[in-house]
């Protein structure tokens, strides 16, 4: 499984540097660039949201970890991530990896239970961590580019199929976030040309 790096590896993980390090080194070649897209819209977000320090580091190597997992069909590994920081000592910055992007919606349709049972939702500063690691990862194009939740949703069909369960974790996630002003909001900020949510 890709996500199996020695623990030693994940101990600084809370850290960009760290974080893009386990990307690039653990993480799947071919997602890489990806990976770096959501790390660019989150860099994006950070300085739109004027975040601390603290939490801007959080949210940067979130960012980096946030897709690197085995590939999109193995969602029995989706928690394999969160579960190392987890064992590292990272808990804040776990439960933010365990409930971003369509993962916990992702889980509920395969039938793997809700992530709640392991990992309770993130609190306080984590949870706007989660919010703009989330409108990262719906206007990173599978390329990397900054795009449209559309454009991304698109990608996502053309490379999975229409009935896979991770196209319909991602329009819930995009639904949840159309729902919330302030996502909203920094979706309009970050994806091209200002387009909105449902275009």
């Amino acid at each position: 499984m890709a996500l199996l790096a020695p623990s030693g590896a994940w101990r600084a993980a809370n850290t960009p540097v760290a974080a893009h390090e386990l990307a690039a080194t653990v993480g799947r070649r071919e997602d890489y660039g990806y990976v770096r897209g959501v790390a660019q819209q989150a860099a994006r977000l950070a300085r739109a949201s004027g975040l601390t320090r603290e939490v801007r580091a959080q949210l940067l190597s979130g960012a980096w970890l946030s897709a690197m997992g085995p590939g999109a069909t193995s969602y029995e590994h989706t928690l394999d991530g969160p579960r190392a920081l987890r064992r590292a000592g990272h808990e804040p910055l776990a439960r933010v990896l365990a409930w971003a992007g369509a993962g916990s919606q992702l889980l509920m349709r395969v039938g793997a239970g809700p992530v709640d049972r392991e990992f309770p939702v993130p609190s306080a500063d984590a949870a706007r961590v989660l919010i703009l690691l989330d409108v990262a990862l719906v206007t990173t194009d599978l390329g990397g580019a900054p795009a449209v939740p559309a454009v991304v949703l698109r990608g996502l069909v053309g490379r999975l199929g229409q009935a896979d369960p991770a196209v319909g974790a991602f329009v819930g996630l995009v639904a949840d976030l159309a729902g919330h002003p302030e996502a909203r909001a920094l979706i309009e900020a970050v994806a091209p040309q200002h387009a909105s949510v449902g275009r």
